[in-house]
Order: C-alpha cells, then sequence, then structure tokens
C-alpha cells in the first residue's frame, strides 16, 4: 500500500469514527447526561449556520465582484462525446448542436461498445457530418474511452478540451463561454450550466429541476468564488488540452481501496486538476440541456452511484488540499464530508420524536425546520421562484430518502457496480 492509498484509508476509517460518535451522543440521550446531547445538537446547528454564512459570503463576493475572463479568439476546441447504448434520436441531436455551436473544433465521438443500434447510426453521421467516431468492440467504460481520445485522436493544435455527455445538447455559445476561463493561465478546468431538458415531466423532474439549480448557483457558484469548483460535470466540461494530457494515464488507472474505480470520472478528473494547484471555475452562461431520471426508482439509482462516488472522491481531495487549497481542505473536512455522518444521531432522534411525539413535531419542529431550510436556501425564492415548489419536495424526499443513501454509500465506496444510462432510462 502506497503512502497516499494509506492516507486514503485513514479519512475513510475516520468517517465511521464520526458516525460511531454521533451514534453514541444519541445513545447519551437517553443513557447518559442529556446536557452533552443539548450540547452536541447546538453545536452542529452553530455549525450549520457557520456553513450557510460562508456560502453566502462567497455569493456575496460573486455578485459585487464578479469574475470576467477574455474573450475567445478562435483556438481549437477538440470536443469529446464517449456514448454507450445512449438514444440514437438523442445522439444525433447532441452531435448536431456542437457541430452548430460557435467556435473552431474537432469532434471526436467514441462508441463505448453499444449494443442498441447506435453504431449504425453513428456510421451514417460520420458519412455526412465532420465528426470522427472510435468504435470500442465491447464496452469497456468512460474512463477507458476518455483516455483513448486523449492519448490518440486529438489533433496537434488543439487547445482546449470539452467533455460532454451524449445526451447532451448545447446552447450555441457554450463552447466559447466554457472555455474562455481556460485563457486565463492560473486556471486548468471549467464546467457548465445544466438545465433538464423534461423538467416539466412530472413532479420528480420538477423536483430535480430544483435540486439541479441548487447545486450549480450556489454550491458550485460559491466554490468558482475560491476557485474550487469540486467537480466538472460531464454534461459540459473544459479543461486545457496540455493539462488533461499530463493526468490522462493516472485519471484512467484510479483505484481507491485497492479496487479500480470504474465511475465518478468527472469528480476524479476535477480533482487531478485541482492537486496539481490550478484553479477550477462555474460558467453559468455556458449553457448545457440534458435528461434526468423520471422514475423514483431511476433517480435513486443515480444517486446511490454518485454518492459512493463522492464519498470517494472528497476522501482523495482531503489527500492534498491542505497543500494547495486550504480554504477547500476545511469546506470538505469541517461539513462537505462529515456532516452527513456527524448529523446521523440528530436524525434517528427525530424519527423517534416523530414516533413518540407527533404533536411536538407538528407543532414545533416542522415550522422551525421550514424557516431554518427557507433561510439556508432563500437564494432559491430570491432568484428562481419558479423552483420554489420544487424546493419544498427536494427538503422532503432529503430527508426521507436521499440523506440515508449516504449511509448505503459509505459502507459500499468500493462497490464497482455501475447503473448504465440504459438501465436508469429503463428504471
Amino acid at each position: 500500500m502506497t503512502g497516499r492509498e494509506r492516507v486514503h484509508a485513514a479519512i475513510y476509517a475516520g468517517l465511521f469514527v464520526v458516525l460511531g460518535t454521533s451514534t453514541a451522543l444519541f445513545a447519551a440521550r437517553y443513557g447518559g447526561d442529556v446536557r452533552i446531547w443539548e450540547e452536541f445538537t447546538y453545536g452542529y446547528l452553530v455549525l450549520l449556520v457557520v456553513y450557510t454564512w460562508y456560502l453566502f459570503a462567497l455569493l456575496l463576493v460573486h455578485d459585487v465582484r464578479p469574475r470576467r475572463y477574455p474573450a475567445y479568439a478562435g483556438e481549437k476546441i477538440a470536443v469529446l462525446i464517449p456514448c454507450f447504448n445512449e438514444s440514437p434520436e438523442l445522439v444525433e441531436q447532441s452531435i448536431r448542436t456542437v457541430l452548430a455551436a460557435e467556435g473552431r473544433k474537432q469532434v471526436v465521438v467514441i462508441d463505448d461498445g453499444s449494443t442498441n443500434g447506435v453504431q449504425e447510426r453513428l456510421a451514417q453521421l460520420a458519412e455526412e457530418l465532420p465528426i470522427a467516431v472510435h468504435y470500442f468492440p465491447a464496452n469497456r467504460g468512460k474512463r477507458e474511452a476518455l483516455h483513448v481520445a486523449v492519448t490518440r485522436l486529438l489533433d496537434d493544435d488543439v487547445e482546449f478540451v470539452v467533455t460532454i455527455d451524449s445526451d447532451t445538447v448545447l446552447e450555441p455559445d457554450a463552447l466559447v463561454r466554457v472555455v474562455e476561463p481556460l485563457k486565463e493561465p492560473s486556471i486548468g478546468a471549467s464546467t457548465g450550466n445544466v438545465l433538464l431538458l423534461n423538467e416539466r415531466q412530472n413532479l420528480l423532474t420538477r423536483m430535480i429541476g430544483t435540486y439541479y439549480w441548487v447545486g450549480l448557483n450556489i454550491y458550485k457558484q460559491a466554490q468558482s468564488v475560491i476557485s474550487s469548483v469540486v467537480c466538472c460535470s460531464g454534461c459540459l466540461a473544459a479543461y486545457k488540452a496540455p493539462l488533461l494530457r499530463s493526468v490522462i494515464d493516472e485519471f484512467a488507472s484510479q483505484r481507491f481501496l485497492g479496487e479500480a474505480c470504474t465511475h465518478s470520472e468527472d469528480r476524479h478528473l476535477t480533482n487531478l486538476v485541482l492537486r496539481g494547484g490550478h484553479d477550477v471555475v462555474y460558467v453559468a452562461e455556458a449553457v448545457s440541456w440534458t435528461e434526468t431520471p423520471a422514475t423514483v426508482r431511476g433517480f435513486l439509482r443515480q444517486q446511490r452511484r454518485w454518492k459512493r462516488g463522492y464519498i470517494r472522491e472528497s476522501v482523495y481531495t482531503l489527500s492534498y488540499a491542505w497543500r494547495v487549497k486550504r480554504l477547500l481542505f476545511l469546506q470538505i473536512l469541517f461539513w462537505d464530508l462529515t456532516a452527513p455522518f456527524l448529523s446521523f444521531g440528530l436524525r434517528v432522534a427525530l424519527v423517534v420524536t416523530i414516533v413518540s411525539e407527533p404533536a411536538l413535531v407538528l407543532q414545533v419542529i416542522l415550522p422551525s425546520w421550514i424557516v431554518l431550510m427557507l433561510v439556508r436556501y432563500i437564494f432559491v425564492p430570491l432568484r428562481a421562484r419558479d423552483k420554489l415548489p420544487g424546493l419544498f419536495l427536494y427538503m422532503l424526499f432529503y430527508e426521507c430518502c436521499l440523506y440515508w443513501i449516504n449511509l448505503w454509500a459509505l459502507f459500499t465506496v468500493r462497490n464497482r457496480s455501475w447503473v448504465t444510462r440504459q438501465a436508469t432510462a429503463q428504471a
């Protein structure tokens, strides 16, 4: 085991210590000094308030001093589109929006062993459109698709590399907007805005639309102020070509606790950029559109995969961030990674209270919780009022379901299973 692997293992073990401590504090509420439980509860609420004000401060900085980037000046952009069993119609729409987008570009599609007929459609498109298509005879994963594209298929004069998912369609100026930050020497990667093609399909997709809006326009925007966006979305991400070439071998061969990694590629690639001391930013003006699972089962399968990757990559972030991005290190350590497990005892106590004292929950706890969440997500009613119903659905769904997936993910973080796009769509 290497030194880095030992650090990862120690941090991962520390999460179980946090979870066990929270459980012990909950037990102390009934079998020990209740004052310890009360102090823990107040301490957690103070931590929540501090983190919320930290986000507000970063967003205020963004509003007062928004970043401006040099204008795109005709640099060559390679657009990489990995594809596996996506709808042939949606893949074609994605490719055509890329070709119609502004910018001088090379378009490369990598079919990862699809079995649903999309290969035939790609062959037809390759004959009539200025695209290059590379086929894998069998599924090898997105990491290998990107590795082959970067090491073997890029033109020599490519300056920026943009990756998009094969179910993503772009606004006409999305490519040039997302690469403009890369003209600054300190910035190694950037990511764009993601909107949902099917947001109005049902209540679930409306809720997910709010979930995306909060994640992008609160969390990613705040992270962008400190130039430490933790994940460049697979829907639309841009990298400096020389930097991407320098990390692509390590990216393709990632292992965690002895297991090869097969998901959360976007987060790990971002980690490698940040680890090198490069800045990573979010560009709200670079707009892409994608589809989300429209059933609870499909959404939960997606979230299980995302949560596992989030824990693994947050552990990875802690292993280097103190050296290059100290504010990011503190944010991950004291909130992003540990808060779900620190709050376990509080949530179990809430379940017990719901069963034993439902009147107290309805009269005191529920109104207080709603007020607290509205304050925490005040930017939703202020800046996206149409997403307010989705916010209430999301807050309820998170407490009842999504939160508990964090615990499942903690115990299964080494699981290599992958929810394919096809399986997600059919779920």
